[in-house]
């Protein structure tokens, strides 16, 4: 049997891992709507929170400050339904789409006909029309001659496995075989689904970078007369822990500020006179090497000030003499000392048992849970939604960029 008398929708979703079965979930999900003769009809796609962390981030190149607050998948799958409905569903290696498709409605209480077999598989296509070629989809839409694309991204992927989908039923109708249990899904009837306000979010394109936290203080707020800036540099401190301030610690920076009625210049000066302590310690031997230059350098650009503030700064401080009202500021940045309880959480680009390894060997205590008594958790993203960051979180224990973690591991002698 061949044809689709309503039409294809092709799906891709990025996910945080292989097997549902192990947790893992969808993290970004397009459609892409293809008529019976291979035309696009329309597009749709977004990024999906997954109340956990995102796994191999150096694949689908997603952040965790990008879902947090993306809809979840109960939050589209109403929209998700709408597009699919009535359609032939295809995907390239339709089997891995489908597998997490069914276990993520299934979290939605909704048992679909979801199977191996339900859908038209692109990657079977081109073994049949390319016998030569590769199947991944890159390889096979280089073969069919079509354009390059941002790979990996569920909306790219998508697009263009559908104009895979397109090029197959103008040239090798023959390998597009709607067969019974394609044709039955079409006919199955979806429940109904609440609908939802939530938009969908879209990734950071290449090239584009996020504001800094400062440009979403507003100019205008009821000043208080003596504003009280203690806690702001307190939270400060602790967010440059690792020397960068995640989506996460920008929210509560940006929502005391505004408790405590600072406005933007306000905290341009606070962040300034910050700069200017750790560049007041970093004299206190009377030479500033290379290394805390460079963490400075740091602290400035997660500070959102310019380059030449650094050196400016250095200047000024030469000579300056202790202040004892100096502002908390933690020289250096992340410092562990042996017996200090560390917690690690998401690809860190290391195996998890070779840096537990290096950890054990300087002293540290590695579990694999939070408790008040850790030290820091480190994290592949310092805004992961892992259930250990979110724990951390919730007792107030420090969530460490993975990198500074490993530089602070690197600097810790071997315990004797």
């Amino acid at each position: 049997m061949t044809g689709a008398p309503h039409g294809y929708a092709v799906i891709d979703a990025e996910t945080t891992g292989l097997q549902p079965g192990f947790r893992h979930r969808i993290v970004e999900i397009a459609v892409v709507e293809v008529d019976p003769y291979g035309i696009v009809t329309d597009e749709w796609s977004t990024l999906v929170n997954p109340e956990r962390d995102l796994g191999p981030q150096h694949i689908h190149g997603i952040r965790a400050s990008e879902v947090r607050n993306a809809p979840r998948f109960a939050d589209v799958a109403a929209e998700l339904v709408h597009r699919i409905r009535g359609r032939v569903l295809v995907a390239h290696n339709w089997r891995f789409d489908a597998m997490h498709l069914h276990a993520e409605f299934g979290r939605c209480g909704i048992d679909v006909p979801l199977t191996a077999s339900s859908g038209l598989c692109t990657m079977h296509m081109a073994g049949k029309a390319f016998p030569s070629s590769r199947r991944s989809l890159i390889e096979c839409c280089a073969t069919a001659g079509l354009p390059e694309r941002d790979w990996h991204t569920a909306a790219d992927d998508a697009l263009g496995a559908a104009e895979l989908l397109g090029h197959f039923l103008r040239h090798f109708p023959q390998v597009v075989a709607v067969g019974h249990e394609q044709r039955a899904l079409t006919r199955w009837e979806w429940p109904t689904l609440p609908g939802t306000t939530r938009q969908p979010v879209r990734r950071m394109q290449v090239g584009d970078v996020e504001p800094h936290f400062l440009a979403r203080l507003v100019d205008r707020l009821p000043r208080a007369e003596d504003p009280s800036v203690d806690d702001y540099y307190q939270m400060l401190d602790r967010a440059l822990l690792d020397r960068h301030v995640s989506a996460g610690e920008a929210d509560t920076l940006i929502d005391l500020a505004h408790r405590i009625g600072l406005h933007r210049d306000d905290v341009i000066k606070l962040h300034q006179t910050y700069l200017r302590e750790l560049a007041r310690a970093a004299w206190e031997d009377g030479v500033v090497t290379r290394e805390e230059e460079r963490d400075l350098a740091m602290v400035a650009t997660a500070l959102g000030l310019h380059d030449e503030t650094v050196a400016q700064v250095l200047a000024e401080e030469r000579s300056a003499s202790p202040d004892s009202s100096a502002v908390p500021a933690t020289p250096g940045g992340l410092s562990l000392q042996p017996g200090a309880t560390v917690v690690l959480t998401g690809d860190m680009g290391r195996s998890r048992e070779e840096i537990t390894e290096q950890a054990l060997a300087t002293g540290l205590r590695v579990t694999t849970s939070v408790s008040r008594k850790t030290t820091v958790v480190a994290a592949a993203d310092p805004d992961s939604l892992s259930g250990k960051a979110k724990k951390a979180r919730d007792l107030g224990v420090p969530v460490v960029d993975a990198r500074q973690f490993l530089r602070a591991l690197e600097a810790m002698p071997k315990a004797t």
